[in-house]
């Protein structure tokens, strides 16, 4: 959270993590958002006024793309500057305490109204502008793409000049260059795509899809990103991939840094990014699939087992992240024969067995438990 010290609240409004604890809180997210306030009151001010902008511009934002949005959040923090500036000018008075309180929701809200008004004005003048086409989400690339739409009803294989493979749903369209003689191999995409990338860490594969970049060094995902759709999906197969938004103030960093940057992903982990709120969610893809080698499966055979060792047979098989408290499942043993069942049958079973509940955050598994009664 060290990197937090320095925001302004305009780094603030764009961080993809302060966006999540924002709009989609969690218990984990408040705690350690509370503890870094906590350690650094100096930046709760800003915090409040970035909050304030990003729950604003989600109630009004349905209609307003990223440049429009990223111009607001700069007009708004400019008023709130000018505002703080005239006030540091004007003759200082003392103020009875009791007021105080009132003084301070009233700028809240006046806040809020402000970035209300900002992004009202956008939508305003957005309506006497014509729609802009899908290539918007796109950025510019230098040189000739060759362009493959899948308008048939079956989904279609192309082999990329790096040995890359990619298979293209149907009504789906992809631009890449004939070649990838750059530091990047970059490709564009509208509709749905699983990818299956050569393994070149010298040059990362990024892919463009409705304002949403994906990048890799060699791995296996799929990204769906229909035109007509608020949310784009990337899903991991194997390897580890990371995802962030076209309209990241870091943007350049992220693209041009050799490195895995943005938010992670591991094998059956996916991202959801509402394009609308800049918003992502990071869960679980609907049916996980195992990702040891077939020699490696366990026989998922449990008898008398302690509950703690059965969740991490099943962290393992499945490679994910499975938290709970040790010292209250160790003395919950468990029976049973779970080879056949999903990895959300498998969890109800055992929860059910030990008494406990689970959840999935950030991609990870919680474990919720009271321990078990002897």
């Amino acid at each position: 959270m060290d990197r937090y010290n320095d925001f302004s609240v305009e780094d603030f409004v764009w961080d993809d993590f302060f966006r999540q604890w924002t709009l989609s809180p969690t218990s984990e997210t408040e705690a350690l958002w509370d503890d870094w306030i906590d350690a650094n009151p100096e930046m709760l001010e800003k915090v409040e006024q970035a909050k304030a902008i990003v729950l604003s511009l989600r109630l009004h934002e349905p209609e307003i793309d990223d440049v429009e949005i990223n111009q607001v959040v700069k007009q708004t923090v400019g008023r709130i500057t000018e505002a703080n500036e005239d006030s540091a000018r004007a003759p200082r008075r003392l103020v009875p305490a009791f007021s105080i309180p009132w003084m301070q929701f009233a700028a809240s809200v006046a806040l809020i109204m402000l970035a209300g008004w900002a992004v009202y004005s956008v939508m305003i003048k957005r309506e006497e502008k014509p729609e802009l086409g899908q290539q918007d989400s796109m950025i510019e690339h230098k040189g000739t793409l060759t362009e493959k739409t899948n308008s048939t009803s079956q989904t279609i294989e192309l082999a990329l000049s790096d040995g890359s493979k990619i298979s293209l749903a149907p009504k789906g369209r992809i631009r890449y260059p004939e070649r990838f003689d750059g530091e990047r191999r970059e490709v564009f995409l509208e509709g749905e795509a699983f990818f299956d990338i050569t393994k070149d860490p010298e040059h990362p594969f990024l892919v463009y899809a409705n304002g949403l970049v994906t990048k890799v060094l060699g791995t296996s995902f799929r990204i769906k990103a229909y035109g007509d759709s608020r949310e784009v999906t990337v899903e991991v197969k194997t390897g580890k991939v990371a995802v962030f938004a076209q309209s990241d103030p870091h943007l350049k960093e992220k693209v041009a840094d050799k490195q895995i940057q943005g938010v992670v992903l591991t094998p059956n982990q996916k991202i959801i990014y509402a394009r609308n709120e800049v918003k992502m969610v990071k869960t679980l893809v609907e049916k996980p699939e195992m990702v040891v080698s077939k020699a490696e499966i366990p026989q998922f055979e449990f008898e008398d087992t302690p509950a703690s060792d059965v969740f991490n047979t099943i962290a393992r098989a499945y490679g994910i992240d499975i938290l709970y408290d040790e010292a209250l499942l160790k003395d919950c043993p468990l029976t049973a024969r779970l080879d056949n069942q999903t990895l959300h049958d498998k969890l109800n079973i055992i929860c059910k067995a030990v008494e406990s509940s689970y959840e999935i955050v950030d991609g990870q598994v919680i474990i919720h438990s009271k321990g078990c009664r002897n």
